[in-house]
């Protein structure tokens, strides 16, 4: 049985440690596997500050979340950063925990997975949260060839889920694929308080209605009770407190969030929708002149 706590592990911490905030998108995915299947992983929350510790930096030297933590029988520390490497050492430490229909076994439907867990991590990620989340945490600025894909890379996501008349992108069954693009769209929720309504160029929440399979999706994987209740882990030592993914959320990320646009951000017109950018080097010239523009 996984324990949570604080970092750092107690002495009686699991052989792996998965250290995470839960306000964070890719963080969620290793996490929510580790709920959903009753892995025997320790949940262990770290702040910013114990990110950069020498001890953990040692381990951990890109300093990002989320990382994990494996020990062998003689105690000896190994660390493993980014969510993608987590979730292959767990998938295949732990096959027969997990289900096949969560992540095949069969290498062709494997790759179908895959596929979905890439484009939803890579392109919706930065067409999304990237352009509408972060300016207003002061974190980085718009990149217009991310932008350009939104609208394109959400009607892709809507065909996946469509496909199908379960809940899910394969079915009735949840996948890797179905948790990413929930955990995307709860950290895309940062902004999903009345106080943000009007003041931003775009926001999820508000598009969602236009995406009927991918809305059922998403309500369908925040039903499943071990992700409800992983939502709901906070975790405190002392003074550093981890926010829940529900707290970051509904907090504007913690309050991080400002509810005006920065004005060091690069900001692109955006009448009407989106433009994927190959689209241009395919079109007539004038498509040129209806991608988003930079505004003096």
């Amino acid at each position: 049985m996984s324990k949570s706590y604080v970092y750092p592990p107690p002495e009686d911490h699991a052989r792996d440690v998965l250290c995470v905030q839960f306000g964070s998108v890719p963080c969620r995915i290793p996490a929510y596997m580790v709920q959903m299947f009753n892995l025997p992983v320790d949940l262990c929350g770290i702040d910013w500050g114990q990110v950069y510790l020498p001890e953990v930096l040692e381990l951990n030297p890109i300093h990002s979340v989320p990382f994990l933590i494996a020990y062998d029988d003689e105690g000896n520390k190994t660390g493993v950063n980014g969510s993608a490497s987590i979730v292959s050492y767990l998938i295949e430490k732990f096959r027969d925990l997990i289900p096949d229909t969560f992540f095949p076994k069969d290498l062709l439907k494997q790759a179908k997975i895959s596929e979905k867990v890439n484009y939803i991590s890579d392109v919706v990620y930065r067409a999304t949260m990237y352009q509408y989340v972060y300016p207003l945490m002061g974190l980085m600025t718009e990149c217009q060839y991310d932008l350009c894909k939104r609208d394109f890379a959400l009607d892709q996501v809507e065909g996946w889920a469509s496909k199908n008349a379960g809940d899910f992108f394969e079915g009735e069954a949840v996948s890797l694929a179905d948790i990413h693009m929930y955990s995307l769209f709860l950290g895309n929720s940062c902004t999903s308080d009345d106080k943000f309504k009007g003041k931003l160029p775009w926001r999820h929440c508000d598009v969602l209605d236009k995406y009927p399979a991918t809305k059922k999706l998403i309500e369908a994987v925040g039903a499943i009770e071990a992700v409800k209740t992983l939502n709901d882990v906070s975790l405190q030592a002392g003074d550093i407190m981890i926010p829940s993914a529900n707290q970051f959320a509904t907090s504007g990320a913690g309050g991080f969030c400002s509810t005006t646009w920065p004005g060091n951000a690069r900001k692109f017109k955006q009448e009407g929708d989106m433009l994927h950018p190959n689209a241009v080097m395919m079109g007539n010239g004038k498509d040129v002149y209806d991608m988003p523009r930079t505004v003096e």
